[in-house]
């Protein structure tokens, strides 16, 4: 579905003027907006004061960062419209193929470098950021003024990214075919980090930026807030040390969210708490909660959305139109613009459609930037959010002392038993503390049934939010890295079966494969003259699995890998326990025999 309306030269505004004057033409992200044009007018404003000026930061190096999270992204409009603005500034060619290809060697001065780094950091897990991280900066001769930049920077990127996800864009310039080699290579190394295994508790609490206070009467652009919100959020007066990025910010609130020509208040609001809540930002949860009480949602109502909307009382529309945001702006990766197709059959309009990606836009924005700062809370959590964690299962909530007696006895011989009990009580720390115990775990699980970094990521992602939202249901039947595999495992699957490009893997074997023989089989006994050792012998066993069609990979890595049964197995791919088993033997001779160059015994010259 397209967004845009045409715009004629009569119809240029200051906003796209400005924009013409940044890039030296209207980029197409702008036109893709033109059905809102008070948003494209509060962006321009954003654009302007955040980057297209000197500030603390250059504007060549905010340039670069912006190049290098948008590579970080695979978002190839930005890459080429970034790479171009550098080229206009006389910035070589050769520089930007090695910020792109490897930037710790592109040259950069240390600071520079670091504030990089941080910038990189911020963007694929801005949960993991921690006071330390700031630290890092002040000592390579970073003033405050500049990280806050940075953070509203790298907020700026994620936001583009959200829009330019939805909206696709026509290219305006042509992206160079280098570029296109180093988004390859960058889908084929994603760290599993990426997802959530980077990050570790603060020292201390933030928030981490020291900034003045400005009132409603000595900063005259607070009273738009003052007067929408009821008070001055955290969020604000924490940036008050740059107030000429927090002017912008708040012209950009002003007009996104206030307006109901399009979408109503409630209906934002919405959005921002249940794409706050899949974000496991307990910051946004908790003002756009307390922003819906004051809505007249009652304090059940507005925590529902947070903990699962699905179980809510909005109508089927919006909970459309929320499975629409969150999916945008939880798994950017994923969407497609036939979900925008959907929303209309629900009576969407196309304007309707657009507010909530820029809505959602604003969400990510927002949500980068608390956790950049480490803004403090204005409230207290929900408290169904915070006993619960986003678990909706009944059996949380209805447990009996009795069987609150067997979870604790069960869960007693577990290494995690404690850190589950303090989830369970609503502690997010500790969940997550688990969720960095076990990531590595997880990620190796998913690699090895889906064959793909990015799909194991949205997986991960998936497979966490699943967790924390029924962690309050786990009843320690088994330890608790195994309940997290599994729930990993199953989101696994379900994305194999949701692959339109692939045989399902619960589909009849074809003759082809029946008619597979292996033509060379090495003994996998332990053997002293093996010329590799075993971490080298467990890496080839790995990307010998990779190698197998999915539907066997899927089989060998539950069977011989997780060690279930072959009836649980056979249950799980929908297949009967002798095509389980058929299908098992084939999986095995095929890594057998992919892997037997390497395995083979050394007869000669051996000893």
């Amino acid at each position: 579905m397209s967004f845009r309306v045409e715009i004629g030269p009569e119809q240029l505004s200051d906003p796209l003027f400005a924009f013409r004057n940044a890039f030296g033409f209207i980029p197409n992200f702008v036109r893709a907006q033109s059905a809102l044009p008070r948003v494209i007018a509060a962006h321009a404003k954003l654009e302007e004061a955040v980057c297209l000026r000197d500030g603390a930061i250059s504007r060549i190096h905010k340039e670069r960062i912006l190049l290098r999270l948008a590579a970080d992204r695979r978002d190839n409009y930005w890459i080429a419209l970034n790479s171009q603005v550098l080229i206009s500034f006389g910035v070589p060619e050769d520089h930007i193929d090695s910020l792109l290809n490897d930037y710790e060697h592109a040259g950069l001065l240390a600071p520079d470098l670091a504030l990089l780094e941080f910038c990189l950091k911020l963007s694929r897990d801005s949960l993991s950021v921690c006071p330390e991280d700031l630290e890092i900066l002040r000592a390579r001769g970073l003033v405050d003024e500049a990280i806050i930049e940075a953070v509203v920077l790298t907020a700026l990127a994620v936001y583009r990214c959200t829009l330019s996800a939805a909206l696709r864009p026509e290219p305006d310039v042509k992206l160079r075919n280098l570029c296109l080699k180093i988004i390859r290579r960058a889908d084929e190394a994603v760290p599993a980090t990426v997802a959530a295994g980077s990050r570790r508790k603060a020292a201390k609490r933030g928030p981490y930026v020291l900034a003045p206070y400005l009132s409603p009467i000595t900063f005259e652009h607070f009273a738009i807030i003052q007067e929408s919100h009821g008070f001055i959020p955290n969020f604000f007066r924490a940036q008050t040390l740059r107030p000429d990025l927090l002017q912008a910010q708040l012209e950009v609130v002003g007009s996104i969210l206030l307006p109901e020509d399009a979408l109503t208040r409630v209906q934002k609001e919405s959005i921002l708490l249940a794409v706050s809540a899949a974000n496991l930002n307990s910051y946004c949860v908790a003002v756009h909660c307390n922003m819906l009480r004051g809505l007249g949602f009652s304090a059940e109502e507005a925590d529902q959305i947070a903990v699962d909307y699905r179980l809510s009382n909005l109508s089927k529309a919006d909970m459309a139109l929320l499975d629409f945001v969150v999916k945008l702006g939880t798994r950017f990766s994923e969407y497609s613009p036939e979900y925008a197709g959907k929303l209309a059959s629900f009576g969407f309009t196309q304007e309707q459609i657009l507010e909530g990606v820029v809505v959602t836009a604003l969400n990510n924005f927002a949500n980068t930037l608390q956790m950049g700062l480490g803004i403090e809370p204005d409230f207290e959590r929900p408290s169904i959010f915070e006993k619960t964690k986003l678990n909706i299962s009944d059996a949380a909530t209805t447990l009996t002392p009795r069987d609150a007696e067997v979870h604790v006895a069960k869960t007693s011989q577990d290494a995690d038993a404690e850190l589950v009990a303090e989830a369970q009580c609503g502690k997010l720390e500790a969940f997550e503390e688990l969720v960095r115990r076990h990531t590595q775990l997880i990620y190796r699980a998913l690699i090895a049934i889906l064959g793909d970094a990015a799909d194991a990521q949205d997986a991960m992602q998936d497979a966490l939010l699943s967790a924390f939202r029924q962690i309050g249901g786990f009843q320690g039947r088994s330890k608790f890295s195994t309940w997290l595999v599994s729930i990993a495992r199953n989101a696994a699957l379900q994305r194999l079966r949701d692959r339109n490009n692939m045989e399902s893997f619960e589909a009849k074997d074809n003759e082809k494969d029946r008619e597979f023989r292996p033509r060379q089989i090495a003994a996998w006994q332990e053997n002293p003259e093996q010329s590799h050792s075993r971490t080298e012998i467990r890496q080839l066993v790995e990307k010998g699995l990779l190698q197998l069609p999915p539907k066997y990979r899927a089989i060998v890595m539950l069977r011989d890998v997780e060690q279930l049964s072959t009836d649980e197995v056979a249950r799980q791919l929908g297949l009967s326990v002798p095509a389980a088993k058929t299908r098992l033997l084939r999986g095995r001779l095929m890594l057998r025999e992919w892997l037997s160059p390497y395995l083979a015994t050394t007869r000669n010259g051996a000893g």
